[in-house]
């Protein structure tokens, strides 16, 4: 049941489509309940983003301010899926996702070609997606003077976890196969047809890590890896630089106009900077020439909203990368995970990928691989954790 439950997170983000979601996710919930023992401690991460959200929103009605019951009630709903964390230790999420995410990818990459081969069909599909919240968004875009026709889908950027997982069994002899290589095609394929810079990138930065992480010990190493990877990582920041500094490019202005809006909102209302503006409460922002409730710049959007109080949301994504770390430091898998998860923590600076199902996926994610490792560490009975994997 929480593989169809991640099918839904990633094949309808916006549960626009099948409509299902909270029907699957309260199944799976009081499955939890009457058959799996809980760890009920976990539910404090679930306590501390819900009084993120309930204190500031309480001090905006106080303060009269104009908020909108839909995007009040969409906001308590995203962080429901943390409900699951007393039972996430019990599952392996990373393995339970890689079937229904290799399928989301298979979806889009047909829709894809099928747009290629037949044009006509870009306005089918792109009527359908306006119909259903632009589950995938169509676009025709360029990039350092490159035009191209792109597909992304809302919850790509959730794919990371298994892209990683895929990328490391295929540096790993005795777990390398066809099957793993054919699949990170297939998300490499889905990665640069996404027609946004940082996805673009992505399967190079994390083909560079994972590069690093394996032949760091070699003899050979200071000679050929070491200057490969500075000049690799001197031509990432050079290319990532040139794009975000391409002031003519749409989506650059519309973002850096929103950072002039929220200085001036700041700037205006200092209160704002403490307890927030409150969850469910409108801006103008000159990025989109009108009000509105949120923009790409997820940290100043928890900011904006819930004031201080973000830090407790920002402290329950950043627990299980701490204890990811921990495990990293003797376990390259762990360290492989810890860095996909900080790449996808700096991605979400500029997408609204925290407080959504894109993000609880990739949290309780995280959630669950940090708790898989600590149980194999327990179960061997010593700190030595280098042979321990958690795929």
């Amino acid at each position: 049941m929480f593989q169809l439950l991640v099918f839904l997170f990633v094949a309808d983000p916006t549960n626009t489509i099948f409509h299902m979601k909270m029907v699957v996710f309260s199944l799976l919930l009081f499955y939890n309940l009457f058959f799996i023992k809980a760890e009920w401690a976990m539910l404090r991460y679930f306590a501390l983003c819900l009084t993120a959200i309930l204190v500031p929103w309480l001090f905006a009605l106080l303060r009269g301010e104009n908020v909108d019951s839909a995007e009040f009630s969409a906001t308590v709903n995203s962080v429901f899926p943390l409900l699951l964390l007393p039972w996430i230790g019990q599952y392996n999420l990373l393995r339970l996702s890689v079937k229904p995410v290799v399928a989301v990818v298979c979806v889009v990459l047909v829709i894809y070609w099928a747009i290629i081969f037949y044009p006509r069909l870009e306005g089918i599909v792109y009527l359908f997606m306006c119909a259903h919240d632009h589950t995938i968004m169509l676009s025709h875009r360029a990039f350092l003077g490159f035009s191209m026709f792109g597909m992304y889908c809302k919850a790509t950027v959730a794919f990371l976890p298994v892209f990683a997982l895929l990328l490391y069994n295929a540096f790993t002899a005795e777990r390398r196969a066809r099957s793993s290589v054919f699949l990170l095609l297939l998300f490499v394929h889905l990665f640069l047809i996404s027609g946004t810079r940082s996805t673009i990138v992505l399967p190079v930065f994390l083909a560079l890590v994972l590069f690093f992480i394996f032949y760091r010990n070699k003899r050979y190493c200071n000679y050929v890896v070491y200057p490969s990877a500075m000049v690799a990582i001197f031509a990432f920041i050079v290319i990532l630089s040139l794009l975000l500094l391409e002031t003519n490019e749409h989506s650059n202005m519309v973002k850096y106009a929103h950072l002039a809006s929220y200085s001036d909102l700041f700037s205006e209302n200092p209160l704002y900077l403490l307890i927030g503006q409150g969850p469910g409460t409108a801006f103008y922002t000159e990025g989109f020439a009108k009000m509105s409730f949120k923009t790409e710049w997820s940290y100043m959007e928890l900011w904006r909203n819930f004031g201080v109080f973000a830090f407790f949301i920002i402290y329950t994504f950043l627990y299980p990368l701490v204890s990811l770390c921990r495990v990293a430091l003797k376990n390259d898998e762990a360290l492989v995970l810890a860095i996909t998860y900080i790449v996808y923590l700096v991605i979400a600076g500029t997408n609204p990928l925290l407080l959504s199902s894109t993000g609880m996926l990739v949290l309780l994610t995280m959630f669950s691989a940090s708790k898989g490792y600590a149980k194999k560490c327990e179960i061997m009975q010593r700190n030595d954790c280098d042979n321990v994997s958690f795929s």
